[in-house]
């Protein structure tokens, strides 16, 4: 049977059209019809062979055949070549006599089966079936064989002559067939699938990632299009819509994204661009070192965004050439002769058919949509990962740094915080907007050029305005950015304030100064705001320019349009030049965001770099930076790890980075200084120690002793590498020596007690119960609610100072260091507990091992146990040897010191008082929950925001302000429109015209208006300028108003919360941790200020424009509502199932964030004491986990916006063909105005973006609307009760107390209502001028009893009367001010000396001298250049932690008022000082009543009252001779003890 025969059989053609130029298809077409029923059958079978297996509970989505991505863009290629060949047989059919199936249905049955192909395929190859794959390879052979047999006989029909699509189509399609025939023979060849067991190549692997079935994000894995449409996040965003997702629903992110791989490679290139450029370029290193890292990526996302950007432009040139086919439509059309045979489509008449273009109009949209936000998923992938890799870096570095370089007053504590949390930010920022760096201004270019094709010269005056403007939106820009940089620098001075309010939160409350630093926090907001209110305006003129430009070039470019041009302003020219000015305003409002978003970068790239090379601790300038720690799996990742020694810390203290030097020293030596000179500050002039000529014994126990300020503290530091070496050297005996330290002022973490002592060194059981034992903490792990387990406070809180002390030298113990030094830890022991500790810890444990010791103490009587004593005096070693020694050198210094340690030994049973106050003080001051839990998880709503939360903002912005604001957006959007259809009805004005006057043969909208004396085109000129004048008038209104309502609304929620947490009482800040409290300070507030106003405005903006555009349509062609409902039906769904995860992920950053700021805060306190223990890389890692948590959730969450915004895109595509659809057939049926078709077009062409921007804005509200809740949360936390209920301050005598009287009557107080009562029915009477000694045991309720004096704590029943009047009605202001207390912990502010004794600067200079003699410290500030004024540094680091104890001893003095509690604070004193300070106490308080909880009871036996407690009760009260009389009393056996 010939080929004619068989195509007459089968294509029923007649002799009569068998010359048909088509004819050659038919057979080919027909029988490739068999080829994709085929497919058909086999995927059914597949179908039912997938139902009926039992499903796997783990399959990964892991794409790993050869040519994998190569098949999947074939197979797109098939899609639209079919979908090609459908329209063009389609129009094919409809201009030929007959409609011939055969043009059109076997591209249907190709597009279908085309589908089933991929599908089959994805399913076969994630399940790693590859034998089935041998199905697809029959039918690409069999269809590829039909195409090409269909391509050789078009050629010999001629076909190949003229541009028909239905040749170069059926080309492409069989061109991909034999593409993807090779490609399946490849994989059969390699694999062997087919060849049995013996002959297959296995199945490969997944990767490590898929292995961890923890891994849970796919993205990376998942085929493109599952990659590019985010297919694979359905079940998990299904999860978050049946119930609130929880941080374990998130998973593992993928290795390339963790911290340490991060850090690891960003850290690797800085060093290696800082060699090649040296220090003086770390700005440009750092932006070399993100070249390096992600430059490669970057790149493929901008290739994604010019091609998105490219095809924007589709949209523009498909309404000019669909309002033309509406045109021609309308035309009379000739009588034209239908062939007989088949006709077919060119190209050039292919292209030009509207429903053709409409189509087109659909896939450049939907290509597009994936594009773009394939880009954006790539710059946020790389921006998180570039943050956490700074974040990492900045952490790191911060363990390196010294304490000089933070201390001093070029760095502060604030500026460190805010490297961390706003540069990286920053960076990250930069990240995300890097592309439309070079996608604005190109799509600038193109768009003018298009405009300039469309409409000529006129095109040039627009551009002109555009070009004229520019420079002024720059230098706006420019002054932005620079205002950003100020506004930095206030929010880094606010910050470090308000970081040192809360770090001295319960002495602020005890000395009644809330007021005072509440107000120097507002007036740091102030100028703050005043910056920001700065920026806000240049802003304002941003937006008005941006906005208002395209009004203006379109206003100019169609007014000059009409006057120069031959022809009228038809429909097609108007909107198609419309939707390209619409393109315009996107680059124009985006360029000078990016500008300020890039000098922003600039500005903390430049911070960053600087920080990155300040000054390290001695021995560690050397150090590669981004030395962390990756995982064994993580190596795989990052070129050249060289893994360190000790696995648990590559930034390792050993002997190399303690000093200067490191030498071989004799086996007797540890330490060797020699001719030793330090300074805290590089640049000092003067250095603090001076001639240093010191060797530690190996194996010994050094003492170093001396007076207040004589440079102890500084020689340990010095030893430990933490000072500036001037001039000598510091050598250690072996480079693997490490050192154990216990700080003076005691570092704990927020962790349980046993990890506190542990730090990271493996449990063994005996060790620990030894050190636990020699500690005397035994007792203290009874009374704690869950032993070693409690959980410890921040900086130890709810610990006394000598609980704090011992655990901190328990660590010391329990370590396995060669060198062990202790910085005075005896003097906030009792005497029972300090001996025991002595003696059992550092005579017994740590000379038992052979462990060099060196103690700082004032403990004098313990001299004769030390083998080598240091005396220092003056920042010198005033003389060094042995006790021996000392004796014979300086016999006076020795007989000194016999009189000083004669009266310690009869002190000492009372610092066994003391350390029960101390451990009672603590213990009272926090009492844990029965799991020994203290800190209180971190708030969380759940649900939707509530409507109450947006009305806070609304009634804190001003109710008002906000009506006014929406109505001006209201009447913006109102004269867009009018505007809008204005020019509809002058584009569809006929072209036939007489000079000025058009004649219109449709319906005006505006019909009944009159414009007697102007021409038509004056007429539609004129209002059309109104209009617009219109629209840029409520721009500039609307923007001003938004802009108040931002700034008051920022203004009255700082002020909220700040007036709120000022006055919360110490509980919650006893059980908040501080970075929970500052982030809402910092980060929260940042985006109330500069975030929030704006994701509002464009909700609302959006939200009308949406509206109006639905309006428009529905306006134009009614019909347009039939498919519109229900896509907009849809879209509700969508954006509510959206927001039901996005809102929950949101708060799961921001809850993610708290642990990273309060981790870096926690360790800013004690880095010399992690740098000692080696312990840098645990403390790394633990905070780059950290690091993972918040990148983990910011990944899901902007990866779920991508899923969110290509299917708002995929719909707004929906919306634009519906519309394009509708209003062509409404066009082509009837009679619409082409004007409308190009409105309906052009506002339909917008809605796409508007939809988008609408969800993604109302979910960006409810992101940021979660800060303000969390500030909203602390604007309504409990505060303490200011206001007495009967007493008012000016009811009290102005003298009050005049007498200084304290009677208690049966008072039972309490830490928190859920908690046990610490002092119960306590009765007692202080007389006036009374000096009162209180003691007791651990727990006893000694500082309670003080606290409650202050109404620090709940005083639930009872009454406390001062000079007879109930302290219950008296305001806390007026209460506090009128009592002074001197605290065991000796608190410091950074300012000047004048400020910390005299913050109300109500003191005369002759007072501030008058207490600084009393208080020991004249000398030393008189020697201080600037005197009073001299500056303290932050937390007074600056002074030595005795001086600062004298400090706050001066500043008791100045207040004078007739009632003194002294906790302990003499403890870190020595024996001298304190005595003359007892003394001056004496003297200067004769008069006035002195409460102390007792340091060394010979300072209490000669007070007036001596009150014992005992587990919350008075056990004895009375004058000290009558109870030492009775030999039975506690008090009598604490003395005789001694």
């Amino acid at each position: 049977m010939d080929d004619h025969l068989l195509q007459s059989l089968i294509c029923n053609f007649t002799s009569k059209n068998s010359a048909s130029p088509d004819h050659p298809t038919c057979l080919p077409e027909m029988l490739s019809c068999v080829s994709h029923v085929y497919v058909t059958l086999v995927a059914m079978v597949t179908g039912i062979t997938y139902c009926c297996r039992e499903k796997s509970t783990h399959v990964a989505p892991w794409s790993h055949y050869s040519g994998h991505t190569l098949r999947w863009l074939l197979s797109l290629l098939l899609l639209l070549s079919y979908m090609c060949a459908i329209g063009a047989g389609a129009i094919s059919a409809s201009d030929s006599e007959r409609p011939w199936p055969y043009l059109y249905v076997p591209s249907i049955l190709g597009l279908v089966a085309t589908f089933l192909t991929i599908s089959l395929y994805n399913a076969w190859e994630t399940g790693n079936c590859r034998v089935p794959l041998l199905s697809l390879l029959v039918y690409w052979a069999g269809v590829g064989g039909l195409q090409g047999w269909k391509v050789w006989r078009m050629v010999h029909a001629g076909y190949a002559k003229d541009l028909y699509v239905r040749f170069y189509v059926t080309i492409v399609v069989a061109a991909a067939y034999v593409l993807l025939l090779v490609i399946e023979l490849y994989l059969l060849l390699s694999k062997r699938y087919c060849c049995g067991s013996c002959c297959a190549v296995p199945p490969s692997l997944p990767p490590s990632d898929l292995q961890d079935r923890e891994m849970t994000f796919y993205q990376p894995f998942v085929n493109p299009v599952s990659m590019v449409t985010y297919w694979w996040l359905n079940g998990f965003l299904s999860l978050g819509y049946k119930r609130p997702l929880e941080m374990s629903d998130l998973g593992k992110l993928p290795k390339e994204h963790h911290a340490a791989v991060n850090h690891k490679l960003l850290g690797q290139a800085f060093n290696e661009h800082m060699t090649k450029w040296t220090s003086a370029h770390p700005a440009r290193s750092l932006w070399a070192s993100f070249v390096t890292v992600y430059g490669w990526r970057f790149f493929l996302g901008c290739l994604f965004q010019f091609v998105g950007s490219l095809l924007a432009f589709v949209g523009p040139f498909c309404i000019d050439r669909v309002v033309q086919y509406v045109e021609l439509s309308h035309q009379p059309q000739s009588n034209t002769t239908i062939p007989q045979g088949v006709s077919l489509v060119t190209f050039d008449t292919f292209a030009r058919n509207g429903f053709v273009l409409t189509v087109v109009l659909l896939v450049a949209l939907v290509t597009k949509a994936c594009c773009l936000h394939m880009a954006n998923y790539i710059v946020m992938r790389e921006g998180i990962s570039a943050k956490t890799g700074l974040q990492a870096m900045v952490y790191e570095k911060t363990l390196r740094l010294s304490s000089a370089a933070l201390t001093g007053v070029t760095m502060t504590t604030g500026e460190v915080i805010n490297h961390l949390s706003i540069d990286a930010g920053n960076i990250m920022d930069f990240f995300l907007y890097i592309f439309y760096l070079w996608s604005a201004p190109i799509t600038l270019v193109v768009a003018m050029v298009m405009l300039y094709l469309s409409l000529g010269e006129a095109a040039l005056a627009g551009a002109g305005l555009m070009i004229l403007l520019a420079p002024v939106q720059w230098y706006l820009a420019m002054k932005m950015g620079r205002l950003q940089k100020e506004t930095l620098e206030q929010t880094d001075q606010r910050i470090k304030k308000s970081n040192e309010m809360l770090q001295a939160m319960k002495l602020i409350k005890l000395y009644a100064w809330e007021d005072i630093f509440s107000d120097m926090i507002k007036g740091a907001r102030k100028k703050e705001l005043g910056v920001l209110l700065k920026g806000f305006l240049y802003g304002v003129c941003v937006l008005f320019i941006t906005r208002g430009t395209p009004i203006l070039t379109t206003l100019l470019t169609f007014g000059l349009y009409t006057l120069i041009a031959d022809e009228p302003l038809t429909a097609g020219k108007a909107f198609s030049s419309l939707a390209l000015f619409n393109i315009l305003e996107v680059p124009l409002m985006v360029l000078p965001m990016v500008t300020r978003v890039t000098v922003n970068a600039v500005v903390s790239n430049r911070r960053l770099g600087k920080f990155f090379v300040a000054p390290e601790v001695d021995g560690t300038d050397q150090e590669l930076r981004g030395e962390s720690l990756p995982t064994s799996s993580e190596m795989d990742l990052v070129n050249a790890f060289h893994p360190s020694e000790d696995q648990r810390s590559p930034l390792v203290i050993n002997a190399s980075q303690l000093g200067s030097e490191t030498f071989e020293l004799n086996d007797n030596t540890a330490i060797q200084v020699e001719d030793g000179s330090f300074a805290w500050d590089l640049e000092s002039k003067q250095p603090i120690l001076t001639d240093l000529y010191i060797s530690i014994p190996q194996g010994k126990l050094t003492f170093i002793v001396g007076s207040v300020g004589s440079g102890k503290s500084s020689l340990l530091n010095a030893l430990l590498g933490e000072m500036t070496t001037i001039t000598g050297s510091v050598r250690f005996s072996s480079a693997h020596n490490c050192v154990a330290f216990a700080a003076q002022k005691p570092w704990l973490l927020n962790a349980s007690l046993k990890d506190n002592i542990l730090f990271g060194s493996p449990m063994d059981r005996g060790r620990y119960s030894a050190v636990i034992s020699a500690c005397a903490l035994q007792p203290d792990l009874d009374i704690l609610p869950a032993g070693e387990e409690t959980e410890i406070g921040e900086k130890g809180i709810n610990l006394s100072g000598g609980q704090k002390q011992r655990v901190s030298v328990a660590r010391a113990l329990y370590s396995t260091a060669d060198i062990v030094i202790l910085d005075d830890p005896l003097s906030a022991l009792d005497v029972h507990v300090g001996t025991q500790l002595f003696e059992e810890g550092i005579v017994g444990l740590l000379a038992a091992e052979g462990r060099t010791v060196i103690l700082v103490t004032h403990k004098l009587q313990l001299l004769p146990e030390a083998d080598l004593i240091l005396v220092m005096k003056d920042g010198q070693v005033a003389i060094q040897g042995t006790l021996e020694e000392i004796s014979q050198a300086s016999p006076h210094l020795f007989e000194q010191w016999k009189e000083e340690w004669d009266e310690q030994e009869e002190e000492e049973e009372e610092e066994d008082v003391k350390n029960d106050e101390k451990k009672d003080k603590k213990e009272e001051d926090e009492k844990e929950r029965k799991d020994g839990k203290l800190m209180t998880q971190e708030e969380r709503e759940k649900g939707i925001v509530e409507v109450k939360v947006y009305l806070t903002y609304a009634y804190a912005g001003g109710i008002v302000l906000v009506i006014v604001a929406m109505l001006a957006q209201v009447a913006l959007r109102g004269f867009a429109v009018a505007r809008d259809f204005w020019l509809s009805d002058w584009s569809s004005a006929a072209s036939g015209h007489n000079g000025s006057q058009l004649e219109t043969s449709y319906t005006s909208m505006f019909v009944g208006i009159e414009h007697p004396g102007v021409t038509d085109v004056e007429y539609y000129l004129i209002g059309y300028a109104i209009l617009s004048g219109g629209v840029i008038l409520t721009t500039l209104i609307g923007a001003l108003l938004f802009l108040f309502v931002s700034y008051r609304a920022a203004k009255n929620l700082h002020r909220a919360m700040l007036d709120n947490i000022v006055r919360a009482p110490m509980r919650f800040f006893d059980t908040t941790p501080l970075g929970r409290i500052i982030n809402r300070f910092s980060s929260d507030t940042q985006t109330i200020d500069q975030k929030l106003q704006t994701s509002i405005l464009t909700v609302v903006s959006t939200t009308l424009q949406c509206l109006a555009a639905v309006v428009v349509n529905a306006i134009v062609t009614p019909w347009f509502l039939i498919p519109a409902l229900p896509v907009i039906g849809f879209y509700f769904f969508m954006q509510n199932y959206f927001r039901a995860s996005s809102r929950e992920l949101q708060r799961l950053e921001n809850i993610s964030k708290s642990p990273v700021l309060a981790s870096f805060t926690e360790v800013l306190g004690g880095l010399s004491t992690v740098r000692s223990y080696k312990e840098q890389g645990r403390f790394s890692q633990q905070f780059q986990q950290n690091l993972d948590s918040t990148a983990k959730t910011f990944m899901w969450l902007n990866t779920a916006n991508r899923w969110l915004g290509v299917r708002l895109d995929l719909i707004g595509s929906v919306i634009v063909f519906a519309a394009a659809l509708s209003s062509l057939l409404a066009a082509v049926l009837g009679h619409l105005a082409p004007g409308l078709v190009g409105l309906s077009l052009t506002y339909a062409l917008s809605v796409s973006g508007y939809l988008t921007w609408l969800v993604r804005s109302l979910a960006n509200v409810e992101m940021k609307m979660n800060s303000l809740e969390r500030v909203k949360h602390y604007t309504e936390v409990q505060t303490e009760p200011q206001e007495g209920t009967t007493v008012t301050p000016v009811d009290l005598p102005a003298n009050w107390p005049s007498r200084g009287e304290v009677r208690v009557s049966e008072l039972s107080t309490r830490y928190a209502a859920d908690l046990e009562p610490v002092l119960m029915n306590v009765s007692v009477l202080f007389k006036g001028g009374e000096k009162v000694g209180i003691c007791g045991r651990t727990g006893s309720g000694k500082s309670s009893l003080t606290l409650s004096l202050f109404r620090m704590i709940d005083n639930f029943a009872g009454k406390i009367y001062i000079d007879d009047v109930d302290i219950s009605k008296i305001g806390l202001q007026a209460l506090r001010s009128k009592l002074s207390i001197i605290p065991q912990d000796p608190v410091l502010f950074a300012g000047t000396i004048r400020f910390n004794l005299d913050p109300m600067d109500s003191r005369s200079d002759q007072e501030l001298w008058d207490a600084l003699a009393a208080a020991q410290l004249k000398g030393v500030v008189s020697d201080l250049p600037e005197g009073l004024d001299s500056v303290v540094s932050e937390g007074g680091e600056n002074f030595s932690v005795g001086q600062r104890q004298l400090f706050c001893l001066a500043r008791a003095f100045l207040r004078k008022t007739k009632i003194l509690i002294m906790d302990e604070a003499t403890a870190s004193l020595d024996l001298e000082t304190d005595s003359v300070l007892q003394t001056a106490v004496t003297t200067a308080f004769a008069d006035r009543t002195v409460i102390t909880i007792a340091h060394r009871l010979s300072t209490i036996l000669d007070y007036d009252h001596i009150l014992v407690l005992k587990d919350g009760r008075v056990v004895e009260n009375g004058p000290p001779q009558e109870l030492l009389c009775d030999t039975n009393s506690l008090f009598s056996a604490l003395v005789r003890g001694s």
